[in-house]
């Protein structure tokens, strides 16, 4: 299923291609703070890499759509604090391949951007104080999830761009599948759970065009 997203995405994007329009491509590499909805935890104390490559069309000097694959690390942290008596640690990596779909506005030396994105988890793992926790209900296997952000022109071949995301569909049932009722609210699948949010910077570096007419 995620080879064909790629397929379709690609074939999409291309045939977008008209007289006087071109194709330009570069790397994107930052870094992914996220929390998970749901999960007892508060703040956006996992940090997790970004890293990937995008391609975009302007159809003129404002509106532009972009495309991109990126491996993004996900999940969520909690830190003991024996100064409050808190001796509870907790590790959540999810690692996904995501494929995001953007729409972009460009004023003057700031474009803004909405979307949305696809993702395939590819790697998870779970630890407290007491080693590895071997969950009996694992994560699920896609994502779908809405894009919102703001890039910065430094340079005329680099942004810099901070965006936000929030999952639509959920990672897993609530507290490992228990208690299926407990909030957060339900979004796009109908069900309670835990859901990944994320804030992400990152800088995209343009290589120059890959197609011209």
């Amino acid at each position: 299923m995620f080879k064909k997203l790629l397929i379709i995405a690609f074939v999409i994007l291309f045939t977008l291609s008209g007289k006087a329009q071109e194709f330009k491509a570069g790397a994107i590499a930052g870094a992914a703070f996220s929390q998970v909805e749901g999960d007892t935890y508060t703040g956006f104390n996992k940090i997790g890499i970004v890293g990937g490559l995008y391609v975009n069309r302007w159809f003129n000097d404002v509106w532009a759509a972009q495309f991109e694959i990126v491996y993004k690390q996900k999940g969520s942290r909690h830190s003991p604090n024996e100064s409050k008596s808190d001796y509870t640690l907790y590790k959540l990596n999810l690692n996904y391949m995501e494929v995001p779909l953007l729409a972009k506005l460009r004023v003057n030396d700031l474009m803004f951007e909405v979307g949305g994105a696809f993702g395939a988890l590819i790697h998870s793992s779970e630890e407290d104080e007491n080693g590895t926790i071997n969950a009996s209900y694992p994560f699920e296997d896609y994502e779908i999830s809405g894009l919102a952000g703001i890039s910065y022109q430094v340079y005329p071949r680099m942004l810099v761009n901070l965006r936000w995301s929030y999952a639509f569909t959920r990672a897993r049932k609530a507290y490992g599948g228990k208690y299926d009722w407990q909030p957060p609210a339900k979004w796009m699948d109908g069900k309670f759970g835990q859901y990944n949010h994320s804030v992400s910077l990152s800088v995209y570096y343009e290589f120059g065009r890959m197609f011209a007419n």
